[in-house]
């Protein structure tokens, strides 16, 4: 005989089922927080992607160049898009992703100089362009290019043998502010080497020292920088000797048990910065066996080792050292060579002290396509300056508003952005800069 349960039992047994159902489908309110943080990551990371698709090629390419300027009152360029495929007198403008001021870029006056920022950003959004980041390299002491025009830096040296590293920080948030109100949005510092017999030479008084004094002064300048928004660039990764790169290539050795402590600073400091500059050096590491690693026979920037090592703390922008040094043109290594190596390797933007940098831009595209897989790693290069661009402020998500919520309406709307240029940048201030130039001065009463 079949013996049926009670419908008490039944009753029960549903209700229990019922509750640890629906105990299942409510998620814990911090759960539900990160879900949405992802939802709303992934809708950026996709609007990024759209945006960068959209991208003419000529765009699409010159985000990957931080290039030298002309002139020092009105932005003008001096190439056309002709040049990336061997007609320069042909096309509209071509002009690079990013901006390097250097002292002849430099005015008599901070609204002079803010004035000429204003006229590059001007021009880029008067002819539909890709709005630009403006950088420069102001480490302090004899790297300043602000020496006329900013409070006093002294070299980061100095810096540790006469400031606390709680003063140097209020120090370069100073200078930091100053540098926001000119136009400027990413500096090429601090240094983040330790100081050791075998680059005292080359560095001088670029290094704030010992490992203890990297850690601590790097930490307090990065910081100071990044509050202020202006984006930091640590280097020089993975580290340099004696030889200056200008003229000579640069060679290590070091084994894979002292790799850790020598890369530590970079490591430690990285996460905090917003891009990580690539060294020229030859930086060879040997095995306990005895082999020596080939893919670090080469110059780091051109090293996929010494990238991966670089990104295992690090997910930014990472810069090439400028690739018209002699270390590169006079070992094998001239611009349109070294530019496909960098990038193929993992660099995301390559640095030229050059005005011009159509040429070795149209071997990138070529060789691109021909690559798949370069073409993909340019984009997804691409796709980390437009990135950065919207932390520094020169570009921005906008919200979009969506109608389709998914079935019965019952789903969360699906959240879209756009990417699209940043309102005007504030006009100069000559009150800003002035008080922010009066704090940096303090320091040295």
């Amino acid at each position: 005989m079949t013996r049926t349960m009670p419908a008490v039992v039944l009753l029960s047994a549903l209700f229990f089922s019922f509750t640890a159902f629906f105990s299942s489908c409510r998620k814990d309110p911090a759960e539900l927080a990160r879900l949405e943080r992802e939802r709303d990551e992934k809708a950026r990371a996709q609007a990024i992607a759209d945006y960068v698709a959209q991208l003419s090629d000529d765009q699409k390419i010159s985000q990957l160049f931080l290039v030298n300027v002309e002139g020092d009152k009105e932005f003008v360029p001096v190439e056309k898009t002709g040049a990336l495929y061997g007609n320069r007198e042909e096309g509209t403008a071509l002009v690079p992703g990013g901006c390097l001021l250097f002292s002849y870029n430099i005015g008599e006056t901070p609204a002079h100089i803010a004035g000429y920022i204003s006229s590059i950003r001007r021009f880029y959004h008067e002819n539909n362009i890709v709005p630009p980041y403006v950088a420069i390299d102001q480490e302090g002491g004899y790297v300043n290019r602000l020496r006329k025009i900013t409070s006093n830096l002294v070299s980061q040296k100095k810096v540790a043998e006469w400031f606390s590293a709680e003063q140097a920080h209020d120090l370069y948030a100073a200078q930091a502010k100053q540098l926001r109100a000119l136009g400027i949005q990413m500096n090429l510092a601090p240094v983040v080497e330790v100081e050791t017999d075998s680059n005292r030479d080359f560095l001088d008084t670029r290094s704030f020292g010992t490992l203890e004094q990297v850690l601590s002064y790097c930490a307090a300048e990065i910081a100071a920088y990044e509050e202020q928004g202006i984006g930091t660039v640590i280097k020089h990764f993975p580290g340099n000797n004696n030889t200056d790169p200008h003229i000579g290539l640069p060679k290590i050795d070091l084994t894979s048990n002292a790799l850790q402590n020598y890369l530590e600073p970079f490591t430690k400091l990285a996460p905090s910065a917003s891009a990580l500059l690539m060294s020229h050096i030859i930086a060879r590491v040997t095995e306990p066996s005895g082999n020596e690693l080939e893919s670090t026979a080469r110059p780091a920037c051109f090293s996929p080792y010494w990238i991966q090592e670089a990104r295992k703390s690090f997910d930014g922008l990472i810069f090439s050292d400028d690739i018209f040094m002699g270390a590169l043109a006079n070992n094998g290594y001239p611009p349109e060579v070294a530019v496909v190596a960098a990038i193929d390797a993992g660099i995301n933007c390559i640095m030229l002290s050059e005005k011009t940098f159509g040429e070795v831009a149209g071997v990138l595209l070529a060789k691109a396509s021909e690559d798949a897989s370069l073409a993909e790693k340019i984009t997804a290069s691409v796709c980390r300056v437009i990135a950065y661009k919207i932390k520094a402020g020169v570009l921005q998500f906008e919200k979009v508003e969506n109608a389709i919520q998914g079935e019965n309406a019952k789903k969360p709307a699906e959240i879209l952005y756009r990417v699209r240029e940043s309102e005007t940048i504030p006009a100069f201030s000559q009150e800003t800069f002035q008080a922010a130039y009066d704090d940096g001065m303090s320091f040295y009463k």
